[in-house]
């Protein structure tokens, strides 16, 4: 191999071929030179021209694949991953031919329209924030509700949204802007749809906002019916021959982001609510009726070209996504193979849903995620978490695993390389703004072991490529092994946004195969494989595919395989901690909470009223205290949390019984006050941070309001959820020791042994180790409720938390600590209050036995007992104790 020579970034799509070489120029900041022929040589990471030469390839990435616990029915319903925070609401998504995730819709870490982001996730960086890298939209143009496209360079082509005339191009690996020249006809909710000539054709949308068009179904004016055709760099035409209201009209909002697909005869076919087209684009185009749907999805359904000429729709039945049309399941097959279009149902999904997104799998399967039942209202028992797939061979759908978040109006789905689907976004509007993704990995990643576990499946590995890589043409593919494949296919990289990945196909190819080496060939038909970016895969005996490679097939020109990184996510791909700066609920620790809707403004307490003020490091000491809150096990119950004012202990947060302003009041010890003062820490209700419910009525939740902050019922508008949704931040000042109030529920953590706790049993104490995952016997017998002492007030005793009556005493002249029934006498009063005093390591605190000062509380091969002070580092280090918050709460009244 050549020297690796510096390209310029701005070269990126220019691919050169020189004799035997093939030659990479530009795109991913290289340009590599290969030469011979035989193995595979090393490659680095770049675009390459397939020919002779065999390209070496490297597997795609995956955050979690192989690396996180597979759950125990994955073989046969897949898995979901744990949620993860994204930098945008993807609206939109697409993958890009360097195997990275492009999405865009919103500001970064906002739930608004409106100043849009473009955000790259380099998948090989894992699921931290440093994966990301977003650009600011550079011009005065408002992409939101676009219709995207792929150029044959690469580039996005993003048409009409807010800005409903205007265009842009966005290249995906130098995140440079392009103004594009502006389409005749305004493109609000417009799809864009590559040709196989390269051309794009615009098809639908209407004037900005113009969502009650089907109202009034006889009125055109305000959609647009004339399609567009251009190269998406320079002037577009009009094709006034495919003018069309039974397409693009104001009936059922047929201009709607209509669905369209590249025909296998030459001709785009496509959908509006439930009517079926052909059009051609030859002249000034033509457009024929060509069938009639069994049911109507209108705006809310979803479509693929689940294999050439056939196309599966389900769902759907909204006009508006703000009406309440509840949902079918019902599904049907398009097929326009021949020279008319066969319309046939097939069995119907398990749930009605809009809003889903229908994803093809590498083995034919199709997957539906999403949706809701009801309009696109939230909540559980409307919200379709369930993932289902479909099957083409038997036309029936199994269960597959459920989602963490509702999917639904602006929810995207789409394959990425690795075979996992990435689902994300729904929201502004919409039940949910999530800030948030899942991937899900589907069934055929994993595999019953004989001893009944599930467990990751072994893949089939690429790891070479050569041939042609053309129309007609055959490709030669080495595996790392023998394995048997039995198929193998290009599926296009998606382009989704809206329910609609625009001309989604899988495309199958015919595979040989001779020991460790696949040769598949490609359909010849530019209409059937459409020149574009696919992800390739094979599938072997067992269906089980490899991760993709993505291979760019062109028109009269080789095909070009884009190889990835070799660089691996590293750790177990679980989720990081909130890029934005969320910190955890952690139990003692000091925390602010930040109103996500007014960034810098945090709860704080003022005259025992809480208000939302602006905070930081800069604000003056009493601003910086009282908007600092001690999190503390939740009064009413350890499994919600309280927040006691750190520099007012024994003082909460708490709603008012049935709801208004919230406080800051003093605990009285009730069981109506614990109610509440603990609140239940939920995702947020945009899909972002935190919403606070109370802990005693769940229907009411912590907002803002003026700057007041209240305890109200839900409100499901967008401002409803953004006032009531928090991201939680560190304290401005640290949570103070805790102290041992008379009341307050404490455990003794060993300093030296950290996790382990002073506990009774059978009246006997020793340490043990315990937390919040404990078993309860463990958390109620490591609690002691810290009471005025009974020997004097000056000092404190420790009763056991479910034991009334019993305190930690020592006995007389020192030993083995005890659960001791307080007899009255004032021997055991003595012997069952302690001093409270610095801890002898220097940190902690220590207890002196309040009747012989010269006796300490120590630990000693986990018994706990009262000796002398022996004044060795070890003696120190057993004496001295952290005050934590109990893992039981104080018995109320």
């Amino acid at each position: 191999m050549t020297a690796l020579i510096p390209a310029s970034p701005t070269s990126r799509r220019t691919v050169l071929r020189a004799g035997a070489a093939a030659v990479l120029v530009g795109g991913l900041g290289t340009t590599v030179a290969l030469r011979g022929a035989g193995s595979a040589s090393a490659a680095a990471a770049g675009t390459y021209t397939v020919g002779s030469t065999p390209v070496a390839l490297n597997t795609p990435s995956d955050p979690a694949v192989g690396r996180i616990t597979p759950a125990a029915d994955a073989a046969t319903r897949g898995m979901f991953g744990a949620q993860v925070p994204w930098p945008v609401i993807p609206i939109h998504v697409a993958v890009g031919r360097n195997g990275h995730l492009t999405s865009w819709g919103t500001p970064v870490d906002t739930a608004a329209q409106g100043g849009t982001a473009y955000d790259d996730w380099d998948v090989a960086g894992g699921f931290a924030r440093a994966a990301h890298t977003q650009t600011a939209s550079m011009h005065d143009y408002n992409s939101f509700c676009n219709g995207p496209a792929v150029l044959p360079d690469g580039r996005f082509l993003v048409v009409g949204g807010n800005s409903s005339s205007m265009t842009m191009l966005y290249d995906p690996v130098t995140h440079e802007q392009t103004m594009g020249q502006n389409v005749r006809y305004q493109r609000w909710y417009a799809t864009s749809l590559r040709l196989p000539d390269g051309r794009v054709l615009v098809l639908g949308g209407g004037n900005y906002y113009n969502t009650g068009a089907y109202r009034n179904p006889q009125d055109d004016s305000g959609v647009a019916t004339v399609p567009e055709i251009g190269t998406g760099t320079g002037a577009w035409t009009s094709l006034t021959g495919a003018a069309s209201t039974m397409a693009f009209g104001a009936e059922d909002n047929r201009w709607w982001y209509p669905r369209a697909f590249n025909g296998p005869r030459g001709t785009v076919v496509g959908t509006s609510g439930d009517q079926v087209w052909n059009l051609s684009v030859g002249g000034t185009g033509t457009i024929r009726k060509i069938g009639t749907l069994p049911f109507n999805p209108r705006v809310s359904g979803s479509q693929v070209m689940y294999a050439p000429g056939k196309i599966l729709v389900s769902g759907g039945g909204q006009p508006f996504n703000e009406d309440g049309t509840t949902a079918t399941a019902a599904a049907a097959v398009v097929d326009v193979n021949g020279t008319t279009a066969q319309i046939t149902s097939t069995s119907p999904m398990a749930d009605n849903r809009n809003w889903h997104n229908l994803t093809v799998l590498p083995n034919g399967d199709v997957l539906a995620s999403g949706g809701t039942r009801v309009g696109t209202a939230g909540g559980d028992a409307n919200s379709v978490k369930r993932a289902e797939i479909w099957n083409p061979a038997s036309g029936t759908w199994r269960p597959a695993a459920a989602a963490a978040r509702t999917r639904t109006y602006h929810s995207t789905a789409l394959l990425m390389p690795s075979g996992a689907v990435f689902t994300g976004g729904g929201g502004v509007p919409g039940p949910e703004d999530n800030l948030n993704a899942e991937l899900f990995y589907p069934p055929y990643l994993f595999t019953r072991a004989a001893d009944g576990s599930t467990t990751w499946a072994s893949r089939p590995v690429l790891t070479s490529i050569a041939g042609s890589a053309t129309h007609g043409g055959t490709i030669t593919l080495s595996l790392a092994d023998t394995r048997t494949v039995g198929a193998a296919s290009l599926i296009s990289a998606g382009c989704v946004t809206h329910s609609e990945n625009t001309d989604q196909r899988r495309v199958p190819l015919t595979v040989r195969q001779n020991g460790s080496t696949v040769s598949a060939t490609l359909p010849s038909s530019v209409d059937v494989l459409p020149p574009g970016d696919y992800l390739l895969t094979v599938v072997d005996a067992a269906g089980v595919p490899s991760a993709a490679q993505v291979l760019t097939i062109r028109r009269g020109a080789p095909g070009l395989v884009t190889v990835g990184s070799a660089t691996q996510v590293v750790g177990n791909g679980d989720p990081v901690t909130d890029p934005t700066g969320t910190v955890p609920l952690t139990v003692d620790t000091a925390v602010g909470l930040e109103a996500v809707n007014f960034a810098g403004y945090r709860v704080m307490h003022e005259n025992f009223a809480v208000f939302l003020r602006q905070a930081g490091t800069g604000s003056p000491y009493g601003t910086r205290t009282d908007t600092s809150w001690a999190v503390r096990p939740g009064l009413a119950d350890t499994a919600g949390v309280s927040f006691e004012a750190v520099t007012w202990p024994g003082y909460y947060l708490a709603a008012p019984a049935g709801g208004g302003a919230a406080g800051l009041v003093e605990n009285d010890g009730t069981k109506g006050f614990a109610a509440r003062a603990t609140f239940v820490a939920v995702t947020g209700a945009t899909g972002q941070g935190t919403t606070l419910q109370v802990w005693g009525d769940r229907t009411l939740q912590l907002r803002h309001q003026n700057f007041q902050v209240f305890a109200q019922k839900a409100d499901t508008s967008d401002l409803g959820r953004a006032d009531s949704t928090f991201t939680v931040r560190g304290g401005l000042v640290p949570a103070p020791a805790l102290p041992p109030t008379p009341g307050r529920s404490l455990g003794f953590e060993a300093l030296n042994f950290p996790g382990y706790r002073v506990m009774h049993e059978n009246f006997a104490v020793y340490l043990r180790q315990a937390g919040t995952g404990s078993a309860a016997v463990v958390k109620t017998d490591t609690s002691w409720i810290a009471r005025p002492g009974l020997a004097d007030r000056a000092g404190v005793s420790f009763e056991a938390s479910t034991w009334p009556g019993y305190y930690l005493t020592a006995p007389a002249g020192g030993g083995a600590l005890g659960l001791v029934r307080n007899d009255g006498s004032a021997g055991l009063a003595g012997r069952a209050t302690f001093a409270v005093v610095a801890g002898a390591a220097g940190q902690g605190s220590s207890f002196q036995v309040w009747s012989d000062r010269t006796l300490q509380v120590r630990h000693q091969n986990f018994q706990v007992v009262a000796q002398k002070a022996d004044g060795s580092d070890l003696g120190r280090a057993d004496s001295s104790f952290v005050l934590r918050s109990g893992l039981y709460p104080t018995p109320t009244v």
